[in-house]
């Protein structure tokens, strides 16, 4: 199980779920015309002063209909509200009190709001349409990791900021497996629109590609810096993109990580406790011309079940309601002294103390876990 988490997936409260198209909300709306008149028609018939509410949602059946459902259940609903029409208008029924010359400004009234609703089903039908296409997208940007890439195991969460309708945001992440060992990269592209989605295709292509083959994380460092100047060729000093990236190199025997670090968060290596793989930063992608120092390699050794854990700022800038920041390191260190060190269990738990602590994503959100082979983890 990946932790692919996008913004649209599980709205979390009454409202969203309504605003965003949950499938158990949108069929008690749909039920709700149906629910009103279940409602008001009862009370009429035992209390006269429910009259008049029954007239109003009789009459207004057609409208309320036509906000969550089709044409035929909106042209059936005006079909009913005329058939009682006539009733109330020869005395069958107390109400509604209609007269006959009226019937057929409520029955255009019905056609009209089958007409938008029909209107209103093309409009839908687009959206998921481009939903579609989103997800295609986001499917070749950042498609799905496998559970294992050359040994290592692999657990990843990504998420768009709160409320965001997009589905590939500005952060970017993939492993692969290489000659040189198991290469990873988790990075951050300035911006959220069209452009940035541009530049982190770009990047991850250049990294996919060149990870392949080049010697070793500096030169793959500075690839990643030319394609960020090339995607900036042409353009003003106010249009001009930049990136930071966490680039992570595990030997392939699995005893030493590499780490260069592009303007982006330290990694975090985990064995019994969680800390910084830190490396002097040289300037994000696309900024190197106003640093003063080169890229460096920072190594550390690894052990049997070590976990090494890449971020984006997303996570740890996330806030509550009473303004502090989610403490990642300590909410690490806590579920590895309680013994959970599988990346798939972790990554359900980080997401939980997330959730369950009320913070709220102002930023895309991206969380790598990687583990070396020989552990016994639960």
């Amino acid at each position: 199980m990946q932790g692919y988490m996008r913004s649209y997936v599980l709205p979390e409260t009454p409202w969203s779920r309504i605003a965003g198209g949950h499938p158990g909300s949108v069929l008690v709306l749909r039920l709700l015309p149906l629910l009103l008149l279940a409602v008001t028609v009862p009370l009429s018939f035992v209390n006269p002063i429910m009259i008049p509410y029954a007239s109003y949602a009789l009459v207004f059946l057609p409208a309320f209909t036509a906000l969550v459902n089709g044409p035929v259940a909106t042209a059936l609903a005006a079909l009913l509200v005329v058939a009682v029409a006539c009733t109330g208008a020869m005395g069958i029924l107390p109400y509604p009190h209609i007269a006959w010359g009226d019937l057929p400004a409520v029955a255009a009234v019905g056609m009209l709001c089958a007409a938008l609703a029909w209107i209103r089903n093309r409009i839908v039908m687009r959206l998921l349409d481009m939903t579609f296409v989103a997800e295609t997208v986001q499917g070749a940007i950042l498609p799905e990791l496998p559970e294992r890439v050359g040994g290592v195991r692999v657990a990843v969460a990504y998420r768009t900021p709160e409320g965001s309708p997009g589905l590939v945001g500005g952060d970017f992440y993939d492993v692969q497996e290489t000659e040189a060992g198991v290469r990873a990269v988790v990075g951050d592209v300035q911006g959220h629109d069209l452009s940035t989605v541009q530049l982190t295709d770009a990047l991850l292509g250049t990294f996919r590609e060149r990870a392949l083959d080049d010697p070793d994380l500096t030169v793959l460092a500075a690839r990643m810096e030319r394609r960020v100047r090339l995607h900036n060729r042409g353009r003003d000093e106010w249009d001009q993109s930049f990136a930071t990236a966490a680039l992570v190199e595990i030997t392939p025997r699995h005893d030493t990580v590499r780490v260069v670090l592009c303007g982006h968060h330290a990694p975090l290596l985990v064995r019994g406790s969680a800390v910084p793989i830190d490396a002097r930063p040289m300037p994000p992608l696309g900024l190197v011309d106003f640093g003063l120092q080169r890229a460096e390699i920072r190594e550390a050794t690894l052990m049997p079940g070590d976990l090494i854990v890449v971020f984006s700022d997303g996570i740890t800038e996330a806030r509550n309601g009473e303004g502090r920041t989610f403490p990642l390191t300590a909410m690490l260190n806590s579920h590895i002294a309680a013994g959970v060190r599988d990346p798939d269990a972790l990554h359900r738990k980080l997401k939980a103390d997330f959730r369950g602590g009320g913070f709220v994503r102002t930023d895309d959100l991206t969380v790598l876990i990687m583990q070396v082979s020989g552990s016994a983890s639960r």
